[in-house]
């Protein structure tokens, strides 16, 4: 706002488990990209409404859902919470940055 980075909050979860926090970042980074980036192909979207990004610019809902698909970067995101580290993934693009952040 006014030039300024602002920083909104939009979820948290207290999970019992490294796999349960995991699996609640994996869904709230589909819930982020599909908010900001619905597929071309949905129903409701009539023809030539949506467009890909082209692939020359960054591209935060592809970032965070490569990160949700990706098996060895999850399995690196509960080791370093195995090891008492946070982790943070952050995803940027011209429409803002996008942190998913998980503390053990």
């Amino acid at each position: 706002m006014n030039g300024r980075t602002v920083a909104v909050r939009l979820g948290g979860y207290a999970a019992p488990t490294r796999r349960l926090a995991l699996r609640w970042l994996r869904s709230q980074a589909h819930r982020i990209a599909d908010g900001l980036d619905p597929d071309p192909a949905e129903p409701w979207a009539g023809e030539g409404v949506l467009c890909p990004v082209p692939e020359r610019y960054a591209d935060a809902p592809s970032e965070l859902r490569r990160w949700a698909a990706d098996d060895l970067r999850q399995q690196a995101a509960a080791l370093r919470l195995a090891e008492g580290l946070p982790f943070r993934l952050t995803a940027a693009d011209h429409t803002g940055r996008y942190s998913l952040l998980a503390r053990p």
